[in-house]
C-alpha cells in the first residue's frame, strides 16, 4: 500500500476552482486501490462544505494537529519538513507526497529526506521571460521529480521552454465526478450561468453589462454563483457596481436574476445544471494561460455549452468547429452573448451539446484514475522481478546518462532499491577504495570500463555482476582486461558487438544479450507538424570522421536537386563548442569550415539547412521531421533513429557496422540509393499507414521492455 500525503497551498474552507480541484484529486487517489491517501490541511478548516464531500478512504490531518511544529496561522514552507514529520507520527511514514504551491515544493525538493518522494503539480507552464526561474522548477528539473500538469500544451511547454524531461511530464487534466445528476432545465426563460470567484478580469464586467440588458429580454436569464472575493482593493469601482447589483438581486428574490453564495459544491453543481449556457469568458491577461479550468469541465459534464474565449488551449479542447468561441478582441462580448443564446434549440446548439458530452468522456474519473495513479507511482507499477523478490542493485559508473528513462520506471517498484558507485572517470574511482555493501545482490557496471575489471576480480559470492557494453569503449583497452567468466550476463547494443566478444574476447554466447539502447515509445507518439513531410532530421554532427556531416550534406543537395521543397534540420552541439573537436590535432577543423562554407555558398543549400541548438525536448523536435538520417562511419545503435522511427519518421541509414541488424530495409551502401524513397514518401497524400508501421517497428525498444529483460537477467 502506497501511503500519498497530499499537500496544497489553497484554503481548503474556500469554494473556488483550486479547491475543488484538490477534493477531485483526493477523490480520485481514493479509486487507487493499492494508495492510501491522507489530506493534510495547510489552513484550519473553517467551512466543512468541500470537506464533507471526501470518500472515507481520505484521511484528514487537520491545521490544529500541525500547529505545534507550525506555529502560524496557516502552514508556511519553512515549517513544512517538522509539520509532515508530525502528520507522519499520526499515520505513519509518507511513501509520496502530491504537492502544489511554489513554496511548498521548493521547500521539499530541498530537503534529501523528502525530495525523491515528492510528485509535483504546477498549473503554470509557461516561463515569465521577465523574471529568474522559480527555484523549485530548476530543483525538480535536476531531480527529474514527477510533474503533473493539465493539458498537452502545457506538457510541451515544459518540455520546450523549461527543459523539463518528457518522461516524468505527466498530463492529467481536472476530474470531473458524476455523482451530480443533470437537473432537469426549464424551456424558458434562457438561462446563463457563471460559477467562480468574482474577479473582474474574469469577466464579470462583461456579465455585469449583460445583466443590466435583460429588461428588455424577458425571456433570458442569468444565475450567478459567486464564490470568494478577489482584489478587491484594486477593483473599487467595478466592485462599488457589483455589491449594488448583488444586494438588489437579492433583495428582488427574482427567479430570472438568481445570486447564489456560500453553496457546498454539491449545490452549486446541480444550480449549474439548470442552465442552458455557461459563462467562461477572461480578459486578455488570461488567453496565455495553458491550465484547463475546473468549471469548465464541469460544465460540459453537465450538459451546459461553455461560452469561451478564442484561444490556442480552448480550440485544442473544444476544436476549431465549436460554435461558442468569442473573439474579445473583435466581438462586442455581450452583443455576442445575446447571439449566442439565441441559438438554443437549433442545429448549432445540439452540435455544442454534443461536443461537449465527448469532452466529459475525456475527463470523467474512470479515464483518469489509471493515469494519476501511474505519475504518482513513477511506474505502470507492479514487480519489475519475475520472482517478485526484493533486489538491491549496485550500479557502479562514471556516466549515469543512458539511464535515466530506465531510473524513472525503477523509482516507482517498492521491491527495488538502487545504490550507487560513483567513478570519477572511465579509468579511476572517485574517493577510497571501491566496495559492494553486504546487501547488495546485483551489481551493474554501466559502461565496460576499469569499474568492470575491478568488479570481474572481486565478485562477492551470492551475487550477481551485470556489464553493458557501449561502442565507447569496445575499441579500448577495458575489454581485455575484463574477468569475462565472473560476469553474469553482459548487455550490448547490437549483434556486431557480440561477434566482437565472442571472436575477440571468448565471451561465452549464452551471456551475451543483444538489448539497443532504450527509447520512450509511449512519448513519441505525437502526431506531425504540417511541414514534416518535407523535412529531413540529422542528430549530432561531432566529432568529424565519426559522424561524416559531410556525407549528409551530399545526400541532401542530391535531393533538393530533385525537389527544392526539402529541408534539413540540424539538431546538434555546434563543433566549435567542443574544446576537444574544434581544438583536435587532426584536420577536423578544416573539413567542418569547408561543410559551413559549403552550405552558406552552394545555392542549393542556401536557406535549405536549419541549425538546432541542443536540448531535451526531442519529443517535439521529432514531429516536425518526416525523414531522419544517419550518415555515420560508426555507432552503437545510433538512438536518434530508433526514435525518429518510433515518431513515425521514415530513415535513411548509411551501413555503418550492425546497422542492418537493427533497421533493416533502411540500411543503404550508398545514401543516393534511397532518393527516390525519400521523394515518394514525402508525396503521400497518406502517410499514415507507414508511419505507424514505422513507429511500431521499434516499440520492442521501449524502455518499459527493457526494465523488464534487465530484471529478467
Amino acid at each position: 500500500m502506497i501511503r500519498v500525503a497530499i499537500l496544497a497551498e489553497q484554503n481548503f474552507s474556500l469554494i473556488d476552482g483550486s479547491t475543488i480541484w484538490l477534493l477531485n484529486v483526493c477523490k480520485l487517489i481514493a479509486l487507487q486501490h493499492d494508495m492510501e491517501p491522507v489530506l493534510v490541511l495547510s489552513h484550519p478548516l473553517t467551512n466543512t462544505h468541500l470537506a464533507d464531500e471526501l470518500p472515507e478512504r481520505v484521511k484528514v490531518i487537520e491545521f490544529e494537529d500541525l500547529e505545534q511544529a507550525s506555529p502560524r496561522d496557516r502552514l508556511y514552507p519553512p515549517f513544512l519538513e517538522p509539520a509532515l514529520a508530525a502528520a507522519e507520527g499520526i499515520v505513519g511514514r509518507f511513501d509520496r507526497v502530491f504537492v502544489r504551491g511554489a513554496g511548498f515544493l521548493e521547500a521539499l525538493l530541498e530537503s534529501p529526506a523528502w525530495v525523491h518522494r515528492v510528485v509535483a503539480y504546477t498549473p503554470e507552464t509557461l516561463p515569465d521571460v521577465s523574471k529568474s526561474e522559480p527555484n523549485w522548477l530548476t530543483l525538480a528539473r535536476a531531480a527529474r521529480t514527477r510533474l503533473i500538469v493539465q493539458s498537452e500544451i502545457a506538457k510541451q511547454a515544459m518540455e520546450a521552454l523549461s527543459g523539463y524531461p518528457a518522461q516524468v511530464v505527466h498530463v492529467v487534466p481536472p476530474i470531473v465526478f458524476a455523482e451530480t445528476a443533470q437537473a432537469e432545465r426549464e424551456e424558458l426563460p434562457i438561462r446563463l450561468c457563471y460559477s467562480g470567484k468574482v474577479d473582474p478580469d474574469y469577466g464579470l464586467d462583461w456579465l455585469l453589462e449583460f445583466c443590466t440588458t435583460l429588461p428588455d429580454h424577458t425571456d433570458l436569464a442569468t444565475t450567478i454563483l459567486g464564490a470568494k472575493d478577489t482584489f478587491r482593493n484594486r477593483h473599487k469601482k467595478f466592485f462599488e457596481k457589483f455589491d449594488v447589483y448583488r444586494e438588489a438581486v437579492l433583495l428582488s428574490q427574482s427567479t430570472r436574476e438568481q445570486y447564489f453564495s456560500s453553496l457546498s459544491h454539491a449545490e452549486a453543481k446541480r444550480e449549474m445544471g439548470k442552465a442552458h449556457f455557461a459563462f467562461c469568458l477572461r480578459h486578455d491577461r488570461y488567453n496565455g494561460v495553458i491550465e484547463i479550468s475546473t468549471k469548465i469541465v464541469e460544465f460540459c459534464s453537465l450538459g451546459v455549452p461553455p461560452i469561451v474565449n478564442d484561444t490556442a488551449l480552448n480550440r485544442a479542447l473544444f476544436g476549431d468547429d465549436y460554435p461558442y468561441y468569442v473573439d474579445t478582441h473583435l466581438e462586442d462580448p455581450v452583443s455576442r452573448l445575446h447571439e449566442i443564446m439565441r441559438t438554443k434549440g437549433s442545429d448549432t446548439y445540439v452540435l455544442a451539446q454534443q461536443r461537449i458530452a465527448e469532452i466529459a468522456k475525456q475527463f470523467s474519473a474512470s479515464q483518469l484514475s489509471h493515469r494519476l495513479g501511474t505519475a504518482i507511482r513513477g511506474s505502470e507499477g507492479g514487480d519489475l522481478d519475475p520472482e517478485g523478490k526484493f533486489r538491491r542493485v549496485l550500479i557502479a559508473t562514471h556516466d549515469r546518462k543512458f539511464l535515466n528513462q530506465f531510473l524513472d520506471q525503477v523509482q516507482g517498484d517498492p521491491k527495488v532499491e538502487i545504490s550507487w558507485q560513483h567513478w570519477s572517470s572511465t579509468a579511476q574511482f572517485g574517493v577510497g577504495e571501491p566496495d559492494v555493501p553486504e546487501s547488495v545482490d546485483t551489481v551493474f557496471c554501466e559502461w565496460a570500463c576499469e569499474n568492470a575489471v575491478w568488479h570481474s576480480y572481486n565478485k562477492r559470492p551470492g551475487t550477481k555482476l551485470i556489464v553493458r557494453l557501449h561502442r565507447f569503449e569496445a575499441f579500448r583497452a577495458f575489454p581485455s582486461r575484463i574477468n569475462w567468466p565472473a560476469v553474469d550476463a553482459i548487455i550490448v547494443v547490437s549483434s556486431y558487438f557480440r561477434d566482437i566478444l565472442i571472436s575477440e574476447h571468448g565471451c561465452d554466447p549464452e551471456r551475451i544479450h543483444i538489448i539497443p539502447q532504450f527509447i520512450d515509445w509511449d512519448q513519441l507518439q505525437r502526431q506531425k507538424h504540417a511541414g514534416a513531410r518535407f523535412t529531413l532530421g540529422m542528430v549530432g554532427i561531432n566529432p568529424f570522421d565519426h559522424k561524416r556531416f559531410d556525407r549528409a550534406i551530399d545526400f541532401f543537395v542530391k535531393l533538393r536537386q530533385r525537389d527544392d521543397r526539402f529541408r534539413l534540420a540540424v539538431r546538434s552541439v555546434m563543433p566549435w563548442q567542443i574544446e576537444w573537436v574544434w581544438n583536435a590535432d587532426n584536420d577536423d577543423k578544416m573539413r567542418f569550415e569547408e561543410v559551413f562554407r559549403r552550405i552558406f555558398n552552394d545555392p542549393l543549400l542556401q536557406g535549405g539547412v536549419r541549425f538546432d541548438p541542443a536540448g531535451t525536448d526531442m519529443e517535439e523536435w521529432y514531429r516536425g521531421v518526416g525523414t531522419i538520417i544517419s550518415s555515420s562511419d560508426s555507432e552503437g545503435c545510433h538512438t536518434a533513429v530508433m526514435e525518429g522511427l518510433a515518431s513515425g519518421c521514415d530513415a535513411v541509414v548509411y551501413n555503418w557496422p550492425g546497422s542492418r541488424s537493427l533497421f533493416g530495409d533502411h540500411v543503404v551502401d550508398d545514401m543516393a540509393n534511397a532518393l527516390e524513397r525519400v521523394v515518394a514518401f514525402a508525396n503521400l497524400q497518406d502517410q499514415n499507414l507507414y508511419r505507424d508501421a514505422f513507429s511500431q517497428s521499434m516499440k520492442e525498444y521501449d524502455v518499459k521492455e527493457f526494465t523488464k529483460k534487465f530484471f529478467r537477467l
